[in-house]
């Protein structure tokens, strides 16, 4: 296949795009030597991976304004914060767990899905603006698992619609005791049983995130993603 041909060239910072061809939630748009475009069907994200600026702004062109939109070529952030209506910009780097093994939870913590009454909580608490009815989404899908330690809940973490891990929140009072840890550790087991990479996008300034990413064994890539979208879409 075209598309997987140029996103394996890079595999490490493309594995947002690969995943969801693989798993069959990918519509091509474009796919040649010089880039891929696709249409992410589960989360409504629009992926793009260039060679060139000019493959960039011609396959931007045909894009819409309005949506969330995943890119891997920092040359072509002036023209998406141009053409995209936005009120968050995230700036990645890649982390793909490339082991098959399960990994063992080794603190005393129950790991299990949020329901529903979860969400003024997580609403409340998790550091980017995803929007309410994401979140809601998130939690009627059972993709967002919450640790307890007894019948307290200490911090969550979830799978996004396009299939990365993240949403990783531990409560203050709780930090530095393994439970991200344990919690990132639950996320790659679930990923691993649906025959899915397990890979997250760890924001360039969130040190212990990425510490955590190390500390499991993820591989993690040099180049940047970037995400543009509105909290309201």
């Amino acid at each position: 296949m075209t598309a997987l041909n140029y996103l394996t060239q890079n595999p490490l910072l493309h594995m947002g795009m690969i995943v969801p061809i693989k798993r069959g939630t990918a519509q091509i748009l474009y796919a040649g030597e010089d880039g891929v475009c696709l249409l992410e069907t589960k989360s409504g994200a629009h992926m793009l991976s260039v060679s060139s600026l000019e493959t960039g702004r011609a396959l931007l062109s045909q894009l819409p304004s309005k949506g969330i939109f995943s890119f891997h070529q920092p040359f072509m952030l002036d023209d998406f914060k141009e053409k995209v209506r936005f009120s968050t910009l995230l700036e990645n780097y890649q982390a793909v767990y490339l082991s098959e093994e399960p990994l063992p939870i080794s603190c005393d913590i129950e790991i299990k899905p949020l329901g529903i009454n979860h969400f003024d909580v997580i609403m409340g608490t998790y550091d980017v603006d995803v929007g309410a009815d994401y979140l809601k989404n998130r939690l009627e899908s059972k993709e967002l698992f919450g640790g307890f330690v007894g019948a307290e809940l200490v911090g969550f973490i979830g799978v996004h619609a396009e299939g990365s891990i993240g949403m990783l929140k531990v409560f203050d009072q709780h930090l530095k005791k393994g439970y991200g840890t344990a919690l990132t550790s639950y996320a790659i087991n679930h990923q691993l049983a649906q025959d899915i990479i397990p890979f997250e996008q760890v924001g360039v300034n969130n040190k212990a995130s990425l510490a955590i990413a190390q500390k499991l064994g993820f591989s993690i890539s040099t180049d940047k993603v970037y995400w543009l979208f509105h909290s309201d879409f």
